[in-house]
């Protein structure tokens, strides 16, 4: 076989009737002049985003069901997006509503301060009770504990934080509009618990703190240890500091779930602002796609007519002497079928 087209290619015949065909081809100048037609129709047609009147009109370009795929394929992408934003923004605005208060707009930031309050006096708790565990023996073993062998954090969320805490919830708690919580908002009875807590726990953080400086001065050897003193010192770093992370804790709790409300309000503005930049990606993709597509089949057109022009034109010249003499006894035939009929006429 490709000694058969290695022969036929250097041969002088290949080359003659090739340009034979050629002339053919460019001697025949309707059949090409109405190639470029086409050609040219189907390149100035719009995209198919834009409607055109008569848009059909070229053979194996459905433009209308073309425009109808391309429409139905941007918008079937877009749609289920939409609709996820728009379910996900019901669920978050009805959610920022609960938090987000136009006449107390310090609100949400106290809500996310008393939600990391929360977070470090359950540490505290933790750190307090491995401590505690840690000095009974056969319990648990201090080089083991990590992050939870760290008294000093314990001793701050106890104590600094809760004397910090205690006093800027009793402002809270003592105001008809507090800024920062919600208890203007709760019971009274509620509340005179509340700011009872307040009081122990700032009193407690005070007595603490100068129990943990006092430890620290035992450990320089600045003051003399001795039984007594030690049993104090344990008692209260032991015993209060846990307790007034507990009862910090349980004042806070109500306002930290509305902090647990505000970072979920943010992650799902979050996610939003994701959707619709994934929204604009889709569009550009529901554009983008179908007009490349609709390209590559207009070339394909194209080519397949340039094709079929290019083979066809000599077979159809070939074909031409044939057709003529076909015509022409065609002609022939209803000539005479003519000239019977006015016989028949004439006759009858």
């Amino acid at each position: 076989m490709n000694a058969f087209l290695y022969n036929l290619i250097n041969s002088g015949i290949i080359w003659i009737i090739l340009g034979i065909w050629i002339f053919i081809c460019v001697a025949w100048v309707s059949k090409w002049k109405a190639l470029f037609n086409r050609i040219s129709t189907l390149l100035a047609f719009p995209d198919i985003f834009k409607t055109v009147d008569n848009g059909d009109r070229l053979q194996f370009y459905p433009r209308s069901l073309l425009h109808e795929m391309a429409l139905g394929f941007r918008d079937s992408l877009k749609q289920v997006l939409a609709n996820t934003i728009f379910a996900l923004k019901n669920i978050v605005s009805k959610a920022q509503g609960t938090v987000n208060q136009k006449e107390y707009p310090f609100r949400t930031l106290g809500y996310l301060i008393l939600l990391l309050a929360f977070g470090i006096f359950v540490l505290a708790d933790a750190i307090a009770v491995a401590g505690t565990l840690s000095i009974i023996p056969g319990m648990l073993k201090a080089e083991k504990l990590g992050l939870l062998g760290r008294y000093e954090y314990a001793v701050f969320g106890g104590s600094l934080l809760t004397l910090i805490l205690g006093f800027a919830l009793w402002l809270e708690l003592r105001s008809d509009k507090s800024e920062f919580t919600a208890w203007s908002e709760r019971g009274i009875n509620v509340r005179t618990l509340a700011l009872a807590g307040s009081i122990i726990i700032s009193l407690l953080s005070f007595t603490t703190l100068i129990s943990w400086a006092i430890f620290r001065f035992v450990e320089l050897n600045i003051i003399a240890r001795n039984p007594i003193l030690d049993l104090i010192l344990y008692s209260v770093l032991y015993g209060i500091v846990p307790i007034n992370s507990a009862i910090g804790a349980a004042i806070v709790f109500l306002d930290a779930l509305r902090g647990i409300v505000v970072l979920l309000v943010l992650f799902g503005w979050f996610i939003i602002c994701v959707l619709y930049i994934i929204d604009f990606i889709v569009t550009i993709i529901g554009s983008v796609v179908p007009f490349i597509l609709d390209i590559a089949y207009r070339l394909l057109i194209i080519t397949a007519d340039f094709m079929l022009w290019a083979v066809t034109t000599p077979l159809l010249a070939i074909l031409l002497p044939f057709q003529a003499i076909s015509h022409m006894f065609s002609n022939n035939q209803e000539e005479k079928s003519v000239v019977n009929e006015k016989l028949e006429v004439l006759e009858g």
